[in-house]
């Protein structure tokens, strides 16, 4: 197989195989580590200080590596072709996905079916859903400004430290009051910074968070909800408070029949008892939801448990390589499946 790269991808390349003579199915992984140093003591640690595969994208790596390994080695006639994506930077917004997909990477391709592994499965499973399997994502900037003063005397200024209290807590209350409880809503913060010292009431306060959210038609209401709290806030506490979303992240949302598709297969190859159809959807972000907004596709979750490490983005996350083999079964009868499928169509 030829490997097809250029500069735009940056780390990123994708391989064909097949003759493509018919439809073109792509299989996709990511790449890129986490800035965490790993305590694990296993032959396959990283190698590089402050930097590891907290995430498993080095099992998502091999997956697709061993499942192109297979199919070349069995010599596998396809009527069609399968490209295997390899993508740099999910873990970085807007995400390595929207490079590939500028890069011509997915041009030509019909389908596509993605998997990441999942902590709370065992490694003989995987867990699919209809629908949502991860959030939209949106990131939020809040600025609080006011006079500055002295401690002694709040009364007299803009109490930004209260405001902003007042504040967090006013955006959950209202996000709750304002939508119907079924719905999956998360705002929270992550970082505020403001102020120096103890006597100082500060002048400006910055607050940086995510929004996240599985209802695509909410989006235009959930900005209605968060500005119109702003403005109360500012008419009780006197503070001058701006906000912007700098990025937002679609949600993942799978398709009816490639998800019927990965069902079939995986109940097939693995047995029905090991396919875990997902009552909720994952509240994080995945940069695969560009890819479906483009072509129609299925994303799954891979088993990894092997009952001792924690979860993913920890200094001591491992895996079952068991889950490696699962994913390629789940890979391969996939693509097997889709163009049995397509010869019958």
């Amino acid at each position: 197989m030829d490997i097809y790269q250029n500069d735009e991808m940056k780390t990123g390349f994708y391989c064909d195989y097949g003759n493509g003579n018919g439809p073109t199915i792509a299989v996709r992984c990511d790449l890129d580590a986490l800035p965490i140093q790993e305590i694990n003591k296993v032959d396959y640690c990283s190698l590089n200080s402050g930097v590891s595969h907290a995430c498993g994208h080095d099992a998502h790596l091999t997956n697709i590596l061993g499942l192109a390994s297979f199919m070349v080695e069995s010599n596998i006639n396809i009527p069609g072709k399968v490209r295997f994506l390899f993508q740099p930077a999910e873990e970085i917004a807007p995400g390595g996905a929207v490079v590939m997909i500028d890069a011509g990477a997915i041009e030509g391709v019909d389908h596509i079916i993605g998997g990441h592994i999942l902590p709370s499965l065992s490694p003989e499973k995987i867990g699919i859903r209809y629908g949502a399997m991860a959030a939209a994502v949106e990131q939020i900037d809040v600025t609080l400004n006011g006079p500055g003063g002295h401690t002694s005397r709040p009364a007299e200024s803009v109490d930004l430290i209260w405001a902003q209290s007042h504040l967090v807590i006013s955006l959950e209350e209202s996000l709750k009051h304002h939508l119907d409880q079924r719905e999956r809503v998360v705002l929270a913060f992550g970082s505020v910074e403001g102020g120096y010292t103890c006597n100082v009431l500060p002048d400006a306060i910055k607050m940086k968070g995510t929004l996240r959210y599985l209802n695509m038609e909410l989006e235009n209401k959930l900005t209605k909800i968060i500005d119109n709290t702003i403005h109360a806030v500012e008419q009780l506490t006197g503070a001058k408070i701006t906000w912007s979303i700098p990025y937002a992240a679609p949600g993942l949302i799978n398709d009816n029949k490639c998800t019927e598709l990965v069902i079939k297969a995986a109940n097939d190859i693995l047995g029905e008892e090991n396919v875990v159809l997902m009552e909720e959807s994952s509240m994080g972000g995945e940069d695969f939801a560009y890819y479906l907004e483009k072509i129609p596709g299925a994303y799954f979750r891979i088993g990894c448990n092997d009952g001792k490490t924690r979860d993913i983005h920890t200094n001591d996350f491992n895996l079952d390589e068991h889950c490696i083999a699962t994913a390629i079964k789940v890979f391969s009868e996939s693509i097997f499946q889709y163009f049995s499928s397509q010869k019958n169509n």
